[in-house]
């Protein structure tokens, strides 16, 4: 048995406790014959039920258990001090106060604590100035989110900052430290890092850089309880961006980048944990913060192109005043979070019905949220019907390819965030017959 075993045995049994008790009880009783004294409270240890009953006043006397009261607060310790004798000749004297139980775990470690950072509660924003935007990508393991939120950086000249990276890092520089050391392990298992570590973390990123327009957080909260840390101990966010994509889709991608990349946190085992810890904990989130009205859930299953221009277009709605307000936040489609040959009841009856009650003439539009779905239901009419697809935004990205005069006019009014006029199909060469417009 090593130290670490022998201190967790004691812990594990209440040892200390028993003997603070015993202690106690000498001290108190002072009896003339010590060793029969201890064989009768041991004994009465059992009639208790065990070292668990025990509190520290068991073994001391009715008539002698009311004490003087304490002055200043002092703790059980000071009692200790109060009824030994002064005489350093007292063969007692060194159980003055007991050794602590070090266990290696972050919750009871004193070196591995949270309060062992001194953790301050400190404003990360100055209340004097205009606060930051806050944009927080979530979603699965390989959703994207890094890709996603490289680019809303990019576009709005919007600090980035990913989570798992600033956990990496100080993983990296700490490699001596025994708290990261057991971080490290817990994320290589694809269990989720400390919530209070990870919350410092960010705060102190943030304060380094105070000057910023906007932040873009990837990969940040991970579950409820980490979304109302964040809010108590930074800030509201402005926007939640959900990266929605089917269980399958993520499995293949996390597989891919376990090849080109080599995180540790990829190898099988972890990626299965933490494909886990999505699906028990995304569903919980995205309700959080949709009651919230802060989020907005993409479909990620697609060209990261395709779904950045959704992202963008709600961003401009959503995040600057002079722009329409966004249409609102859409719902969680819960066929995201099932794994391949999964079902799910939508208690639609619409595959029932015949061709003949779908009254399409001439021209239709399809419009929705962005990440709604608009292209893949587009699509599956197309496929069903025969009908021409139109989308507006591939049309708008063609011109805007072809650097003709109308593109620099178009393009001119997007790098300003306002919506591009109404187009026809005069304007880029509609087809014939029944057309199914996707309005962007």
């Amino acid at each position: 048995m090593n130290t670490n075993d022998a201190k967790e045995y004691l812990a594990r049994r209440e040892i200390p406790q028993l003997f603070e008790s015993l202690l106690n009880g000498l001290m108190c009783s002072k009896p003339e014959d010590p060793v029969e004294y201890l064989e009768s409270c041991l004994q009465k240890v059992k009639e208790l039920g065990g070292c668990d009953k025990v509190k520290w006043d068991t073994f001391v006397s009715q008539e002698k258990k009311t004490l003087p009261p304490l002055n200043g607060g002092q703790s059980r310790r000071s009692f200790l001090r109060n009824v030994m004798p002064e005489n350093s000749n007292f063969p007692y004297r060194r159980y003055d106060r007991l050794p602590p139980i070090h266990q290696f775990s972050i919750e009871s470690d004193t070196d591995l604590s949270e309060t062992a950072e001194l953790i301050e509660e400190y404003e990360v924003f100055d209340p004097t100035r205009p606060r930051p935007k806050i944009i927080l990508v979530i979603g699965g393991p390989g959703s994207g989110k890094g890709t996603q939120s490289l680019k809303i950086a990019e576009r709005y000249g919007f600090q980035y900052i990913s989570v798992g990276e600033l956990l990496r890092k100080k993983i990296h520089s700490t490699s001596s430290n025994r708290k990261w050391s057991l971080i490290a392990k817990i994320i290589t298992t694809g269990e989720l890092a400390p919530q209070e570590t990870t919350i410092t973390e960010i705060k102190q990123k943030l304060m380094q850089i105070p000057d910023e327009e906007g932040i873009v957080i990837d990969g940040f909260p991970r579950d409820v309880a980490q979304a109302l840390s964040f809010e108590d101990q930074i800030c509201t966010p402005d926007l939640v961006v959900f990266l929605a994509c089917a269980n399958q889709r993520l499995k293949e991608r996390l597989l891919k980048r376990a090849e080109q990349q080599g995180r540790p946190d990829d190898n099988l085992k972890a990626t299965q944990r933490r494909l886990m810890n999505f699906k028990q904990n995304a569903a919980p989130l995205v309700k959080y913060f949709q009651e919230k009205g802060l989020i907005m859930t993409f479909d990620a299953d697609r060209d990261e192109d395709e779904v950045f221009y959704d992202i963008s277009e709600a961003v401009d709605s959503k995040l600057f005043p002079n722009k329409e307000a966004a249409a609102g936040s859409s719902d969680l489609d819960p066929s995201m979070m099932l794994d391949t040959g999964e079902t799910i009841d939508t208690g639609s009856d619409y595959e029932d019905q015949g061709d003949d009650q779908l009254n399409v003439f001439g021209e239709d539009t399809m419009g929705g949220g962005p990440g709604s779905g608009k292209g893949t239901q587009c699509e599956k009419l197309v496929e069903k019907y025969g009908f021409t697809h139109l989308s507006t935004s591939e049309l708008l990205r063609n011109e805007l390819a072809s650097e003709s005069e109308r593109s620099k006019l178009i393009r001119d009014i997007m790098e300003r965030g306002n919506l591009v006029p109404s187009v026809s199909n005069s304007c880029f060469g509609g087809g014939g017959g029944a057309d199914i417009w996707e309005c962007c």
